[in-house]
């Protein structure tokens, strides 16, 4: 049975910045229960906003990027993605990181949603972002701490190895979902 109502508003008493980081910071919120009153702390981490890339090539195979995760500690197969800089839009971050990443370019950028990251302890935000007709166009311009592999896969390898586990990092399933629902190419797909 549902519960009558949505969720309430907590209030917030004080916020202050606790620690910065290269790409993050921390906010510690101290925000009062609409339920009993009392005041609770939380520590929220920000970030700028991202873009996860799909980008298609004429033959229908999509640029993936394979690369080393020191979270996880291992390599994973991801989409081309990144941050979307300060005062950049999503097609334009997108557009960027494609292209810094893996060297492809293509047609209009298109944004398919945004979702939160992990809204429970973050404040990011990613757009997926749909790119067609992408081709090689020059040579790939990591950041220092980078080394990409580009993969270039049929839509029905990628559902398979999102499928399957393989490929599992949050914003490529999430980037994906957003396409397949806005167009049903990923179900469709060879």
């Amino acid at each position: 049975m549902d519960e009558e109502g949505g969720p309430r508003a907590w209030e917030r008493v004080e916020a202050r910045r606790v620690a910065e980081y290269e790409m993050f910071s921390v906010r510690e919120d101290r925000s009062r229960s609409p339920k009993d009153g009392e005041v609770h702390t939380f520590q929220i981490a920000e970030s700028p906003g991202g873009v996860a890339v799909i980008a298609l090539t004429g033959d229908g195979r999509m640029v993936m990027v394979e690369q080393f995760r020191h979270g996880p500690r291992r390599a994973s197969l991801e989409l081309p993605s990144g941050v979307v800089d300060e005062g950049e839009s999503p097609e334009e971050a997108a557009r960027r990181e494609l292209r810094e990443e893996t060297g492809y370019e293509g047609g209009v950028p298109r944004v398919l949603g945004c979702v939160e990251l992990n809204p429970s302890w973050q404040s990011t935000r990613v757009h997926a972002v749909l790119v067609r007709g992408v081709q090689r166009s020059g040579e790939k311009d990591e950041d220092e701490g980078e080394d990409i592999r580009v993969r270039l896969l049929p839509v029905a390898e990628v559902r398979r190895r999102a499928a399957s586990g393989e490929i599992d990092a949050a914003a490529t399933l999430c980037a994906l979902a957003l396409w397949d629902w806005r167009t049903g190419e990923l179900s469709a797909g060879g």
